[in-house]
């Protein structure tokens, strides 16, 4: 992610629940989602010619792009690390997406403008997952270093890992 200013940061989430239950997760599958956030900014160190640091906070809502009801309308909660160097920036965030049910899904991502994100299980019918795909982000106009908007855009697929026998 990407915004004119000396720091940089990506990801978020919303509490919003539906009063409907959430299908369970296929044991495989792929989902086509976009994420919808607003992300203030936490944090900044600034180290002049060397670049800067910062932390972010994002808040938003997860849609799919294909119109499927599996993986739509969760909310996703993110905290992300920038640096910003003068080579380039780089993003890692950790994000926890919330359905209708309550159930949690963990996600880690990272890279400059896109790459590579995981799912690394969750919580009820997200425990065992373990899914991996791409992100790619657009920002809004408008954004300044303390208040930004953007989309992130991600492709997932996943099998669910066997739970290990004790």
């Amino acid at each position: 992610m990407r915004f004119s200013g000396p720091s940089l940061v990506l990801v978020g989430s919303i509490a919003s629940h539906a009063a409907f239950a959430v299908e369970p997760l296929p044991p495989s599958g792929s989902a086509k989602l976009a994420a919808y956030a607003v992300c203030r900014s936490l944090a900044m160190i600034d180290m002049g010619p060397a670049g800067s640091n910062s932390s972010a906070e994002c808040t938003g809502i997860v849609r799919t792009r294909d119109g499927s009801k599996l993986l739509d309308n969760l909310s996703i909660r993110c905290l992300e690390e920038a640096k910003a160097r003068p080579e380039g920036y780089k993003f890692t965030g950790t994000c926890i997406e919330t359905d209708g049910d309550g159930d949690k899904l963990f996600m880690t991502y990272e890279g400059p403008e896109s790459g590579p994100l995981d799912w690394i299980g969750g919580t009820g019918k997200y425990k065992d997952v373990a899914g991996s795909g791409t992100w790619t982000v657009m920002d809004a106009p408008g954004n300044t270093a303390s208040l930004f908007l953007f989309t992130l855009t991600y492709d997932v697929s996943w099998p669910v890992k066997e739970p290990k026998e004790k």
